[in-house]
């Protein structure tokens, strides 16, 4: 199963998500989501990908708050969306695949396909075989996952 990576760095917007964290426990929806803003922004002001990965996994964490769950995952997939956008334009094969981790989780197929494509280029620019291999091991994991989901039948809720 493909799964985003939970290594947190540090950057101008880790205060906000932890900040936004603390009022999800408090169950104050409207502090959670103003702190989720502020980390958004301060991940756009900041260059890299990796902010903006942290940060759209922070907004699935919002969809814990009643009425939440869609415009979450929204955002999250805007967000995580930018982060590829972003890793792409610094050939970060690391960015890339955590991208790709990340659609995966939110079940986009369609832009997994797509990270991974990308990240097949990023790697055979770059001539490593262990980043080809990276590739590799993501599109069969990814495959993997899709096939398992496809087998699986379908939910009997007529009870």
């Amino acid at each position: 199963m493909l799964t985003t990576r939970t290594t947190e760095s540090s950057g101008p917007w880790t205060e906000h998500i932890r900040a936004m964290d603390r009022a999800l426990e408090q169950q104050n929806a409207t502090a959670a989501v103003r702190t989720w803003r502020n980390a958004y922004a301060a991940a756009l002001a900041t260059p890299g990908w990796r902010g903006l990965v942290e940060v759209a996994a922070a907004a699935l964490r919002i969809a814990a708050i009643p009425g939440f769950a869609k415009a979450s995952e929204a955002r999250a997939h805007e967000t995580y969306w930018l982060a590829l956008f972003r890793a792409r334009q610094q050939g970060s094969l690391s960015g890339v695949l955590d991208a790709a981790e990340a659609f995966g989780a939110l079940g986009d197929s369609t832009m997994v396909e797509q990270c991974i494509r990308i990240a097949a280029g990023l790697a055979a620019v770059a001539g490593d075989p262990s980043a080809t291999d990276r590739v590799y091991a993501l599109a069969a994991n990814f495959v993997e996952r899709d096939l398992a989901a496809r087998q699986t039948p379908p939910l009997d809720v007529s009870e």
